[in-house]
């Protein structure tokens, strides 16, 4: 059978963690893999967000099936939160009416990315919380001993689902870039995001990649400084550490609202740059920063070494194996 790659969720959830217990056609493994998201040991079942509708039905048709269902969004706050672009938002909407409800009509377990999610399903419903984990060291800070004066790329990994950080972010930009003349701005997107702006020399819009590409490229990005801002929406407060990780992983410390970030563990000025709510307060850390790029290369240090006590591979595996595929390996 012809099987999709997966999707992120599945890799960062638990391929990342236990691939090599799933089954292949040169090799045996106690998991069995019936679809992109889908695995199946015995008559337990994963099931990671979505998969074709012939999968889930054959996962659903099982009437012994103890079936495990992992989400990571929140899809109870969909729509209530006017910050998610419209066609992403469909597609979360389709995801909650569908496949989300019929699982959670037989799941034995729901396996969420955050507490918001889980506080928001039916009373009595069985839950357990997960982190997202990536394989990957992130890199030393060779790249971030600069020099006031020199060129500053920051960076937003975010894709069109942060469009409101998009929104955030361009009067800001427009601030620092017109003080600043070594400062530049990338982004990934198919289309542009930030207004005129988009037509400023020292800001690049760079081609989207696939999720396989962007998995291989991203230890080999060049950048110094990430910005991850995060509108206090109940979706946006339901979001993983994932963007914490691939911003370390990409080689650069970034700045992150601190009501986000601050209950994640980032300490500010420490493994992380934590900025208030505001576009003056980004415009203002972002100038404090240019004028002692040193800060770059010290959070750095202490991001990588929080990126190995929240990148627990072991501890996920681990999960797994207590919960679904039970062989101890």
């Amino acid at each position: 059978m012809l099987i999709r790659a997966p999707i992120p969720t599945t890799d960062l959830y638990f391929l990342n963690s236990c691939g090599d217990l799933v089954g292949r056609p040169w090799r045996r493994g106690p998991v069995q893999r019936m679809g992109a998201n889908v695995f199946r040991v015995g008559e337990r079942y994963l099931v990671i967000r979505r998969d074709v509708e012939d999968v889930i039905k054959e996962v659903l048709s099982n009437p012994t099936a103890e079936i495990i269902y992992l989400i990571d969004d929140n899809l109870n706050a969909v729509d209530d939160d006017g910050s998610l672009p419209e066609g992403y938002r469909t597609r979360l909407r389709t995801l909650r009416d569908d496949i989300y409800r019929r699982m959670l009509d037989r799941a034995a377990l729901v396996v969420a990315s955050s507490a918001a999610i889980t506080e928001g399903l039916p009373a009595g419903t069985a839950s357990r919380l997960i982190n997202p984990v990536w394989r990957g060291t992130p890199r030393p800070r060779t790249a971030l001993t600069l020099k006031a004066g020199e060129r500053l790329d920051m960076v937003h990994l975010g894709t069109g689902s942060h469009g409101a950080g998009f929104q955030f972010l361009t009067p800001a930009l427009e601030h620092v870039l017109a003080r600043a003349s070594n400062l530049h701005f990338n982004y990934f997107s198919a289309r542009p995001l930030l207004q005129g702006l988009d037509n400023h020399p020292r800001v690049h819009r760079l081609r989207p990649k696939s999720w396989r590409a962007y998995q291989r490229a991203l230890p080999g990005f060049r950048f110094h400084l990430g910005l991850y801002p995060i509108s206090g929406t109940p979706f946006n407060a339901a979001r993983s550490i994932n963007k914490i990780l691939e911003y370390t992983l990409a080689g650069c410390p970034a700045m992150y609202n601190a009501a986000w970030a601050a209950p994640h563990g980032l300490v500010d000025g420490h493994s992380a740059f934590l900025a208030g709510s505001t576009m003056e307060a980004w415009a203002d850390y972002v100038m404090a920063i240019v004028e002692d790029p040193s800060q770059l290369a010290a959070v750095y240090d202490g991001a990588r070494a929080q990126y190995a006590q929240m990148n627990d591979l072991s501890g996920q595996r681990a999960f797994w194996q207590d919960i679904f595929i039970r062989t101890g390996q």
